[in-house]
């Protein structure tokens, strides 16, 4: 093959892997027929995964990690595999040249890109641990025991997890309880309720919800960020209020996030639900795939690749064209240290991103830096972010 060929060959499947939605078109996936196109694809999506991860410090079996997060993603039934074929690549991509030097050269991307200037021993990821509040304010700890059952009320007994979270039992008759679990800074959390529905709390949420659903409704309160598997039943709806925004279902999986009372999403991922603002006088339905967004009383509803809004549930950050400052909010609240602004635009750069959230810091803020727009110096727990002098 001669060399301007390769290149475009090179060009093409850089720019798959730096946009994954091209492949849903025809044309992409005829090009990815041919062994030899497949081949350039595939070896420069793993290493670039390599050789950055090498590069940042972080010892990987890149391998391992991909056919982990490619089980969880590209082979369940009913989401696209276009959509997270190349998500595993799609971490900032280098330009051309600097993979073509790395490939042909024994000190490969070391020459091109820049080191990290970080130093993380304090910042951690993020662990399962949370705070249950009873009415009466009692605290109990979750997360740090393995398979114990704690008795937080009278004929109320919890099984504290810290792999599959908490459970409730339960004695005959109970009275109405009404109890809080508060996930914090640097932490996640995974509750089945008395009906049987899991819920997963990011960091810096709570959930409010009665030990046992009475009435017609199943109603809990969200502040923060929460993935919802709900039970089925048509008879007694599930009902999610977070920020004025009413999420109305029977029995799906939804993602509603809510941290900013401003920027409510509610993104459907199976099934259908209604949603709306408290003091609205109608719904509005949702179908798989499609997100609301509320900024005032009536949502803006968009197809979405869902994986954008619920990869936090899989152990995993993953953005598409997404402002620093976003990123920035979701890191801090999961590794717990705080950040720096210098200057005026560096909060509206703009990055994809991909990365485990067992990932140590330093590896996030080497692949960020790589891009040669922004840098980035950790100083105690404090993240300082500025543009990269040009």
């Amino acid at each position: 093959m001669k060399a301007d060929e390769r290149n475009d060959q090179l060009k093409f499947a850089l720019d798959i892997l730096n946009h994954p939605e091209l492949l849903q078109e025809e044309y992409v996936r005829e090009w990815l027929t041919h062994e030899e196109n497949k081949s350039v694809y595939e070896v420069c999506r793993l290493y670039l995964e390599a050789g950055l991860r090498k590069e940042v410090g972080e010892r990987l079996d890149v391998t391992t990690e991909y056919e982990r997060f490619n089980r969880k993603f590209m082979h369940r039934p009913g989401r696209g595999i276009w959509r997270w074929t190349a998500a595993a690549a799609a971490i900032v991509i280098i330009m051309v040249s600097a993979w073509w030097l790395a490939m042909n050269s024994d000190t490969g991307l070391r020459e091109v890109m820049p080191m990290a200037n970080v130093s993380s021993e304090q910042v951690v990821p993020g662990k399962n641990e949370a705070v249950l509040v009873t009415e009466s304010g009692k605290t109990v700890v979750l997360g740090r025991n393995n398979m114990s059952d704690v008795e937080i009320e009278a004929g109320i007994v919890v099984r504290d997890d810290s792999v599959k979270g908490v459970n409730y039992s339960l004695g005959k008759n109970m009275a109405v309880h009404y109890h809080t679990l508060k996930v914090p800074k640097g932490a996640e959390f995974k509750i089945v309720l008395h009906d049987g529905t899991e819920v997963w709390l990011n960091s810096e949420s709570e959930l409010r919800f009665p030990t046992v659903f009475t009435g017609n409704e199943r109603e809990v309160e969200l502040k923060g960020e929460g993935y919802f598997s709900v039970t089925h039943d048509d008879k007694l709806p599930f009902v999610v209020v977070a920020a004025g925004v009413r999420t109305k279902v029977y029995g799906t999986e939804f993602n509603v996030r809510s941290y900013d009372v401003n920027d409510v999403n509610v993104t459907l991922v199976k099934g259908r639900v209604g949603v709306q603002r408290d003091d609205a006088t109608r719904d509005y339905a949702l179908t798989p795939g499609e997100n609301a967004r509320f900024e005032g009383e009536r949502p803006e509803i968009t197809r979405v690749n869902v994986h954008k809004f619920t990869a936090w549930k899989e152990g995993y950050f993953y953005y598409e064209n997404e402002r620093v400052e976003t990123i920035m909010n979701d890191l801090k609240r999961w590794y717990d240290f705080d950040v720096v602004y210098v200057g005026n635009r560096v909060k509206d750069l703009k990055f994809e991103l991909w990365s485990s959230r067992d990932s140590n810091i330093s590896v996030i803020i080497g692949l960020l830096m790589k891009t040669n727009k922004v840098h980035m110096k950790l100083e105690g727990r404090t993240l300082i972010v500025s543009e990269m002098n040009r």
